[in-house]
C-alpha cells in the first residue's frame, strides 16, 4: 500500500482556465466542444479557454496560471516549493510549436519539460516520460517510487497536452473521432473528442484528504491502437489495483472509467467492469466534458474529480444519454457522501493499461 497522498491540484482545460471554474462548470449544463479547424480539421475540439497565436507564449501564460494556482495551494515554503522534483507526462510535449514555427521551434522531450518545471519556479530534478495516453499516469507512478524510496516528501506531477495538428489528425486518420461530440457509454457514441489540458499534481508523504492506496500498470498487446474485445487486461490490472490495495470489488465505491466514446473500447471496459463487479458500483466518464487530453487526461481527470467530490458531488457524464445493452453500463453523477474509495482507469495506444486506487484518509 502506498504511503502517499494528493496534497494539492491545479487544472486548465477546457471547462476553464482553473479548477475552481472548471468543478463549477460540470456542475451545470453541457457545453459542447468548438470545432476547431486551425489543430488538424474540421473536428470538434476540447480547447483550453486563452488566445493566443504564438504556440509557445499561449503554452507558457498557461503553465504560470496553473502553476499559481497550485502554489497557492501547496502552501510549502518558498525553499520547498523551489526545491520540488517535477514529473513530466505528455504525449506530444512541444509538438504544436511546429503549426506556427516549423521544426525548429520543436524542442526535445526533456527541454520542454525543464522549461515547463522553471516555469513553474521549482528547480529540482526533472523527468519527462511518455507511454502514450497514460502518461501523466506514468508521472505520477514516477512520484510514487520517488516518495516510496525517501528521495523526496513532495513530487510534482505534471500532465500537459497542448493542442496539435499532428495528433488530431493522426486520430483522424485512424478513423477514431466523432464528427459530433463526445458520447460515452452510450448507445449511439462513435468515436473520441480531444482535447487539451495542462494538468498539475503535488503528491505527497505528508497526511491529506485522498491517500493513493495503489497503482497498478499492464499491458494490452492485442492491439497498438485499442483493447482485446474482451477487456482481459483491463480486469486484470483493476484487479491488481484492489489487491495491492486490500480491497475486496464491494468495497469500490466509484469506478472513474476510461470510456471517451469509442465504440470497441468502451465496450470492453465495460465487459471488464462487469466480470469484477456484482454488482458493478457507480460509474462515470470524464472525457464528456473535458475531451480526451491523451497524456494529461490522467492528472486531468484526477484533479476535476477530487475537486468536484469535495464540493460533494459526483459529476454526471456529458454525452449519456441512451444506455447501451450490450456494454451494460449507465454512468450515473449526484451526491458523493458515500464516495470513499475510488477505481480510476486510463489506457492508450501501445496497450498501457493503469488503474489507480484512492481512498479518503482517516
Amino acid at each position: 500500500m502506498s504511503g502517499a497522498f494528493v496534497r494539492a491540484c491545479a487544472l486548465a482545460s477546457a471547462l476553464g482556465p482553473d479548477l475552481e471554474t472548471a468543478a463549477e462548470r460540470i456542475a451545470g449544463a453541457p457545453v459542447a466542444p468548438s470545432r476547431n479547424t486551425k489543430a488538424g480539421g474540421d473536428w470538434p475540439y476540447f480547447a483550453i479557454p486563452v488566445a493566443g497565436d504564438d504556440w509557445r507564449k499561449r503554452a507558457e501564460a498557461i503553465a504560470r496560471s496553473v502553476a499559481g494556482d497550485l502554489r497557492r495551494k501547496a502552501a510549502l515554503a518558498p525553499a520547498q516549493w523551489a526545491a520540488l522534483p517535477c514529473i513530466v507526462g505528455s504525449s506530444s510535449f512541444s509538438v504544436g510549436a511546429w503549426d506556427n514555427g516549423g521544426w525548429g521551434a520543436i524542442e526535445p522531450a526533456f527541454e520542454f519539460s525543464s522549461r515547463l518545471a522553471k516555469g513553474f519556479g521549482v528547480h529540482g530534478p526533472v523527468t519527462a516520460v511518455s507511454t502514450t495516453c497514460t502518461s501523466g499516469l506514468s508521472a505520477l507512478d514516477i512520484a510514487l517510487g520517488l516518495i516510496a524510496e525517501g528521495e523526496f516528501r513532495e513530487v510534482l506531477v505534471l500532465g500537459v497536452e497542448l493542442c496539435n495538428r499532428l495528433t488530431v489528425a493522426g486520430f483522424a486518420g485512424l478513423q477514431l473521432l466523432s464528427a459530433t461530440a463526445a458520447r460515452p457509454c452510450d448507445r449511439d457514441r462513435d468515436g473520441l473528442v480531444l482535447g487539451e489540458a495542462l494538468a498539475a499534481v503535488l503528491v505527497s508523504a505528508a497526511s491529506a484528504p485522498w491517500r493513493i492506496a495503489a497503482l497498478a500498470t499492464g499491458m494490452d498487446a492485442a492491439s497498438v491502437t485499442g483493447p482485446a474485445p474482451d477487456g482481459t487486461a483491463t480486469a486484470k490490472t483493476m484487479r491488481a489495483a484492489m489487491a495491492v490495495a486490500n480491497w475486496e470489488s464491494a468495497a469500490v465505491d466509484l469506478i472513474k472509467l476510461q470510456s471517451g466514446g469509442g465504440l470497441l473500447a468502451d465496450l470492453a471496459e465495460g465487459r471488464a467492469v462487469r466480470e469484477l463487479f456484482a454488482p458493478v458500483p457507480r460509474t462515470i466518464s470524464l472525457k464528456g466534458a473535458l475531451g480526451h487530453t491523451l497524456g494529461a487526461s490522467g492528472p486531468a481527470e484526477l484533479a476535476l474529480l477530487l475537486e468536484s467530490i469535495a464540493r460533494g458531488r459526483v459529476p454526471a457524464t456529458w454525452g449519456f444519454a441512451k444506455p447501451d445493452g450490450g456494454l451494460g453500463l449507465a454512468p450515473s453523477g449526484g451526491g458523493a457522501e458515500s464516495v470513499r474509495r475510488v477505481l480510476f482507469n486510463l489506457s492508450g495506444f501501445g496497450g498501457s493499461v493503469m488503474s489507480l486506487a484512492l481512498e479518503k484518509a482517516g
